[in-house]
């Protein structure tokens, strides 16, 4: 009498069954796009049902310390490159998120292939770019970044923002709630331009800004604001601003101990912000600011404000006054998150 199939039988089923493969397309993306891409592209020697399966990976990660061999950087570069260039030239479907990283190894160039590589990028429906290169290897964004039109997130490092591609805001990205930059400069007003066509931009975060240019950002939708670096002409009109960071440095071949100052618009920008939550000030900004600091005439109250941080000069008598005046006006305020004090003289808020 067969009382059902052995162990033995049962076992081989099991082992013979290719349970991977078999699994939902998305599923199997996933897991793809979890393994450092050339072990990605590898898959494709398991089986005929995976030869091609890399090719259709929906989110991309390319970094050069993948390609690192310890010997010869130089190789290492034209095989990360080379690499790369075959990947996007064979890849087939949609591109959602897209992620380069050079940043371990400071002397690789992309050189004419990120210009290559974001026309591709910008006939793929692409939602997410991050361009981490190194700062050895500045360049100008690319005029197809800007047909970009469904990007949601955006991080950008070393690079230049000129006017001369932007979109009209009409045709602007509107669908981007976030946009990182690090270390970029910024020529005539294309950041503020740049913002303005993105109409649902929520967070912005610059660190490393430098700009001689005029910088005016407006916009209603944004809540998080953060900008680091050295600039000499800024104006905000951003009124439901939750957190406001704004860092001022000295441009060391041109400021030095000089008095150089910086045309922002500290006291209307302040006094326009209904919801803020969180203020800093950090830098030089207090100590280069050309206008006169905050004096608000009418009885306004910052009641959702609880988190002041101010690098100050409490010998200047304007300065100690605008935190004064902050702080009468933050009648919830509970405590601050500091900075490293500017010439060890630090005041922040507690209560």
């Amino acid at each position: 009498m067969d009382h059902g199939s052995s162990p033995t039988k049962i076992c081989k089923s099991v082992v013979d069954e290719d349970i991977i493969s078999n699994l939902p397309e998305a599923l199997r993306d996933k897991i793809l796009c979890c393994l450092p891409i050339k072990e990605a592209v590898g898959t494709c020697l398991l089986s005929r049902t995976w030869r091609y399966t890399w090719a259709s990976m929906t989110e991309l990660m390319f970094r050069t310390a993948d390609f690192a061999s310890g010997n010869d950087s130089a190789d290492d570069d034209r095989r990360f490159l080379k690499f790369t260039d075959m990947f996007l030239f064979l890849h087939n479907g949609p591109i959602l998120k897209f992620c380069l990283n050079t940043v371990a190894n400071e002397m690789v160039s992309t050189g004419g292939h990120l210009y290559r590589w974001m026309l591709m990028l910008s006939r793929n429906k692409i939602k997410e770019i991050q361009l981490q290169t190194s700062i050895r290897d500045s360049y100008k964004v690319p005029s197809s970044f800007f047909s970009c039109d469904e990007l949601e997130y955006v991080y950008l490092r070393a690079c230049v923002f000129t006017s001369l591609h932007l979109p009209p805001p009409s045709k602007g990205f509107k669908q981007l709630h976030t946009l990182r930059l690090e270390y970029v400069t910024v020529e005539g007003n294309s950041l503020g331009d740049l913002v303005a066509s993105c109409p649902n931009l929520e967070k912005l975060n610059i660190r490393g800004l430098c700009s001689q240019s005029n910088i005016n950002i407006r916009s209603t939708k944004l809540k998080v604001l953060k900008i680091e670096g050295w600039f000499t002409h800024l104006n905000l009109h951003a009124p439901y601003l939750t957190s406001v960071w704004i860092g001022l440095e000295l441009n060391s071949d041109t400021d030095g101990a000089s008095t150089t100052r910086c045309n922002f618009n500290l006291s209307p920008f302040i006094a326009s912000l209904s919801d803020v939550e969180t203020i800093r000030f950090h830098g030089h900004i207090l100590e280069r600011v050309e206008h006169e600091f905050l004096i608000l005439k009418q009885p306004k109250l910052f009641n959702r404000l609880t988190e002041i941080s101010l690098e100050i000069n409490l010998g200047d008598l304007k300065e100690a006054n605008f935190a004064l005046c902050l702080f009468q006006h933050a009648p919830n305020l509970r405590f601050s998150f500091p900075g490293i004090p500017r010439d060890q003289q630090c005041i922040s808020g507690n209560q």
